[in-house]
């Protein structure tokens, strides 16, 4: 599924929408360009999920990783950013089996995780150009940021079905 996303507020609501029936074990890798919406995305989603759509959501660069409660505490979103570790033992602090197994997660910088990719997960690519793109925009806001949804799980294949004939991205979708 690919996706072209024109505003901040456009990337939270995708964030919010992928939100929707999520819970325990449930990853979404985050890559692609710096600055291309991944933490914007990451508080539509976690406001979405904890049902509090104030809660301030912040990239996790310096403290590597965020925790949020939802369901009363029941279940966890993480959300993490693994842009300044390099893998292997940087990643042990983590407890990633744990997280992975029992959170929610939104990994930043996934390729910091090597082979240790979680087998059932959402890939989202994020680039602020397509390759089409020849016209300049000024504000940095109102830059199109495309993105590239791939599930790697029957799970995430039916619930990225389900978005699109349910027509909850209908206005965003590219192909």
């Amino acid at each position: 599924m690919r996706l072209a996303v024109p505003t901040p507020e456009d990337m939270e609501d995708v964030g919010a929408v992928l939100s929707m029936g999520t819970g325990g074990g449930d990853t979404i890798l985050l890559g692609g360009d710096l600055g291309a919406g991944k933490t914007c995305l990451s508080r539509g989603f976690v406001q979405a999920r904890t049902g509090d759509p104030d809660m301030r959501v912040t990239s996790p660069t310096y403290l590597l990783s965020n925790s949020y409660p939802a369901d009363g505490g029941d279940i966890i979103v993480y959300h993490m950013d693994l842009y300044r570790l390099k893998g292997g033992e940087d990643l042990e602090p983590l407890d990633m089996d744990n997280v992975v197994k029992n959170g929610i997660c939104l990994i930043e910088w996934p390729s910091r995780l090597g082979e240790e990719l979680p087998p059932d997960r959402l890939d989202i690519t994020f680039r602020i150009h397509d390759g089409d793109e020849t016209e300049e925009e000024e504000d940095e806001e109102s830059i199109t940021r495309f993105l590239t949804l791939r599930a790697h799980s029957q799970k995430w294949e039916q619930r990225l079905k389900t978005l699109e004939a349910e027509g909850y991205l209908d206005d965003l979708l590219l192909d």
